[in-house]
């Protein structure tokens, strides 16, 4: 019996020695597939036919635009239910599917007065090109300086509202322009500090190709700011969203939907309050 225990104690050791070895072994292929794979992991674009006819349930336009050779953006304009437009919204929608999907949420916007216009990332929808944080930044600038000279607006009519990846975008578009507020839903302190809390074994900082510093330019708007987000967000970690507060001029206007996840907040009555509230402040 003596014996026996023995073997079993020496096979045990052999196992876990095995299991250390094999995770230790897999360890570099798992950060490789994760630095190779980011553009699937981090964006989960969904690509349309060209020919792709949008369905929605208002007045809307679609417009192409090239912000270099080779290069078309597809963009969505929902005008105002009102006669009078209070103001423009240039949207800036979130990780994975495409325009399709975001055009649904511009009622929204619509029935409270608002113009809004969104368009798809490189590679989402009918969009094409590469993507990189770089060209999410310039291209959404890019747009800016479009919708300003197609609408005739002032830069005061003008809401940049960012939705999550978007509001990586959005804040730093804001920090570069003096448009009339800036408004987040379900944003994060950075990418890395989103990864860091779901996938702690990964060593973000050296391996990611999109950071999106959102508390490096924060800091840097001029306009109001609002954030929205849901204390049961599983996406982008409420925490995440939360450490921004400090950066705004009035904490108050970071609104926390209690039970709110990271994709309904619309779906409560608190967000439709303080989203109309916002908007229509000078």
């Amino acid at each position: 019996m003596y014996h026996n225990t023995i073997i079993k104690h020496l096979t045990a050791i052999k196992l876990f020695k095995f299991i250390v070895l094999t995770i230790i072994a897999l360890y570099p292929i798992t950060l490789l597939l994760a630095y190779l794979l980011q553009d699937n992991l981090v964006l989960h674009p969904k690509h349309l036919a060209p020919n792709y006819a949008f369905v929605f349930n208002q007045t809307f336009e679609e417009y192409f635009y090239e912000p270099q050779e080779g290069i078309r953006l597809n963009a969505l304009y929902f005008p105002s239910s009102h006669s009078k437009p209070k103001g423009f919204i240039f949207y800036l929608h979130g990780n994975a599917t495409n325009i399709q999907r975001y055009g649904n949420f511009a009622i929204d916007f619509t029935e409270k007065g608002f113009d809004i216009f969104m368009f798809d990332y490189r590679n989402f929808g009918k969009s094409t090109g590469k993507p990189s944080e770089a060209m999410f930044h310039a291209d959404a600038q890019f747009m800016y300086h479009k919708i300003r000279e197609q609408f005739n607006l002032t830069e005061q009519d003008i809401i940049i509202y960012g939705r999550s990846l978007g509001s990586g975008i959005a804040t730093k578009l804001a920090s570069n322009n003096n448009a009339r507020s800036l408004i987040l839903e379900t944003p994060f302190y950075n990418i890395a500090d989103v990864v860091k809390k779901r996938f702690p074994f990964i060593p973000c900082l050296s391996l990611l190709r999109y950071t999106f510093r959102t508390d490096l330019f924060l800091p840097q708007v001029a306009s109001p700011v609002y954030i929205f987000h849901g204390t049961n967000d599983k996406v982008v970690p409420y925490d995440s969203g939360i450490k921004l507060r400090p950066f705004l001029t009035d904490p108050t206007n970071f609104i926390t939907i209690t039970g709110g996840k990271h994709n309904n907040l619309r779906d409560f009555d608190t967000y439709h309050h303080y989203l109309a509230l916002f908007m229509n402040r000078y």
